[in-house]
């Protein structure tokens, strides 16, 4: 379809829209290639405080006052419809069309960009790691939530505490953020244009990352990850030939007229509700997880917790095993049933704490359980204003993945 066609199309979903002239104004944008839509969401710029708030992660410190200029984010992350319509190809894992792209190199998206811009005639790009952050905070409307648009974890992102069908979901099924931004947090993680390295102390102004070429930043958390690498601040390192499942990026661009006078003004939006909802289950044994603290002390994981379920009510059933954490970094694991199997990674006693996000149980010898003497560090997540305990671990005979869940006794 020629550009004419395509404008003429876009006009007919939108309505009639005046092209934006002289003095741009504060806009949100959208065009069509071959068919599939961009929505393009400005942010004001502006001067925030970038990295970790809490000062939980050291590879997101010090603390340092960013100045950002205007600039325009992708509605949503870049959908295997708009992947397509450019590269003629989809090599996802989790196919839909309205779910994100991913399973591609960082070389592929340098490659996407420069056909995209060529079809187009904007100058789109990645974001840089301080746009994403400042965008994901919410910009100038930021509320300071942990997540991008909550502390909710669940109201805003995919995630491995969120996700029941651990793969990939439609764009947009969640709520969005402060600025009216789709899954920041969680769906897939977002490569961003700078190199990784640490941060500088000093102020700083529009900045494009550290000039030495290591690897790429990514950004945000993915479908199968926990709360704390959710985090806006959250920083992970991707190499530029790596390809994931769980991987994938962001349209930006310069609000210069030229990119905004090559779009629409977005009076209504075409990836609407209706168009991207899908319906998932939840399975019986998960349950949901509401209210996530980012990074738990250890004074709110001392105390008794009791090993609960799901219901088929969506409730919650109790079993008669229990942990109890102590103040003095002391355990217990005890249980009144099913002695047997409490050897499986259960039973026993010895001495915990924490660590990157982790609860560690070191047990002591003769504790009659595969674990004993040894560490079982165990991804923890703390919800339910701190009464619901979910932790993770690999069980060592078989390889498989343990969800266990523990409600706080009161």
């Amino acid at each position: 379809m020629n550009k004419n066609k395509q404008l003429a199309l876009l006009l007919a979903i939108l309505g009639t829209v005046s092209t934006p002239m002289g003095n741009i104004q504060a806009q949100n944008l959208v065009t069509l290639v071959n068919n599939a839509p961009i929505e393009m969401i400005e942010v004001k710029g502006g001067t925030f405080t970038m990295g970790d708030h809490n000062k939980q992660n050291q590879d997101a410190l010090p603390l340092h006052q960013v100045t950002l200029s205007d600039y325009y984010v992708g509605r949503t992350e870049v959908t295997q419809q708009l992947w397509t319509a450019v590269m003629g190809y989809n090599n996802s894992h989790f196919q839909g069309q309205y779910h994100p792209v991913e399973n591609i190199e960082y070389k592929e998206i340098m490659t996407f960009l420069k056909k995209l811009n060529t079809m187009t005639g904007i100058n789109f790009r990645l974001l840089t790691e301080a746009e994403w952050e400042y965008a994901a905070r919410g910009g100038k409307e930021s509320k300071g939530y942990v997540y991008s648009g909550s502390n909710n974890l669940s109201e805003v992102g995919w995630t491995g505490n969120t996700n029941p069908t651990v793969t990939t979901h439609n764009v947009a099924n969640k709520a969005p953020n402060e600025l009216g931004i789709y899954d920041m947090t969680g769906n897939v993680w977002e490569w961003c244009s700078d190199y990784n390295g640490p941060y500088s102390d000093k102020e700083e102004t529009n900045p494009q990352g550290p000039k030495n070429k290591t690897w790429h930043q990514a950004k945000g958390g993915g479908y199968s990850h926990f709360a704390y690498f959710c985090q806006v601040c959250y920083r992970d390192l991707k190499y530029p030939s790596k390809k994931s499942n769980g991987l994938g990026f962001r349209l930006a661009m310069d609000a210069s007229k030229s990119n905004i006078n090559g779009m629409q003004t977005a009076n209504q939006w075409i990836l609407t509700e209706e168009k991207v909802k899908e319906d998932v289950p939840r399975p019986s044994s998960q349950i949901e997880e509401t209210a996530v603290i980012a990074n738990p002390t250890k004074e709110q994981l001392v105390g008794v917790w009791q090993k609960c379920q799901a219901n088929e009510e969506g409730g919650r059933k109790y079993g008669l095993a229990f942990k109890i954490l102590g103040s003095d970094g002391s355990f217990k694991n005890v249980g009144l049933s099913n002695i047997k199997q409490l050897r499986y990674g259960f039973g026993g006693s010895g001495t915990w704490e924490i660590g990157d996000n982790c609860l560690v149980e070191t047990l002591d010898s003769g504790s009659d359980n595969i674990f004993e003497g040894k560490k079982n560090a165990m991804e923890m997540t703390l919800s339910d204003n701190g009464n619901l305990l979910h932790l993770i671990y690999v069980m060592p005979t078989t390889g498989a993945r343990v969800d266990e869940y523990f409600e706080k006794v009161k």
